[in-house]
């Protein structure tokens, strides 16, 4: 589940464990904020993404290395995460695979 909370959702149980996720999603949806934000603020336009992760939890992120322009930000595309320091401390945003991937990596 995600977000983490202290009892499960659905049945109350505390008896929950943290799972290391792989960092590979899928793009489920956006908005391109032409706002700054907290952080953001040379920033603009920038995509904020729902992106579900492989193991089935969705969540709110950033697009990073990806133009934020409808044209290319397709839904399903495969996306994996990287970290961006923001103060003390790093936030997951994801990248469009393909643009991660080694040159020659037919994956």
């Amino acid at each position: 589940m995600f977000y983490p909370r202290r009892f499960c959702p659905h049945c109350g149980s505390p008896d929950l464990a943290w799972v290391r996720a792989s960092g590979r999603a899928v793009l489920d949806s956006y908005v391109i904020s032409h706002v700054s934000g907290p952080g953001f603020a040379d920033e603009v336009p920038y995509v904020i993404a729902i992106v579900r992760l492989e193991e089935g939890p969705r969540m709110l992120s950033r697009l990073a290395g990806v133009a934020p322009d409808p044209a290319v930000l397709e839904l399903d595309m495969p996306l994996l995460v990287g970290f961006e320091p923001r103060g003390e401390m790093a936030v997951p945003v994801f990248h469009p695979a393909e643009s991660l991937r080694p040159a020659g990596d037919a994956a």
